[in-house]
């Protein structure tokens, strides 16, 4: 008999980006239950992964975390969104205070330009 395992193995590509997104990922995600199927998925991947780069999990964290990865970049969007709006009403320039806050190794500068919301293939369908 043939066996079948089902693995989740979420994309983290971002829009415009996606080609060098695949070619160097800054991780894998690979969930399921089989040991077995889990490694034979990562031998793959680490023929241009790093290992390091390569994170295991089982099935439901796998598509959770893609899920949440989603929801706090989105979240991230519209906290930025709403600092602009703060800025526009106390004379704040909303870039400089984006590049503030940036500079802080805990928040980083990803994802702080304020826009008319956040939206994409992913977000919208992520965070309902």
């Amino acid at each position: 008999a043939t066996k079948f395992w089902i693995l989740s193995n979420p994309e983290f590509l971002a829009e415009g980006t996606a080609m060098k997104d695949l070619d160097k990922p800054d991780r894998v995600l690979i969930g399921g239950q089989a040991e077995e199927a889990i490694g034979v998925l990562v031998d793959i991947y680490a023929h241009w992964v790093p290992r390091e780069r390569i994170l295991t999990t089982n099935l439901w964290s796998s598509e959770l975390s893609k899920l949440v990865a989603n929801a706090m970049l989105a979240q991230r969007v519209s906290s930025i969104n709403s600092i602009a709006r703060l800025c526009e009403r106390t004379g704040a320039d909303v870039g400089e205070v984006s590049r503030a806050i940036g500079t802080d190794t805990r928040i980083g500068p990803k994802f702080l330009n304020a826009s008319i919301g956040f939206g994409g293939s992913c977000f919208q369908k992520d965070i309902l």
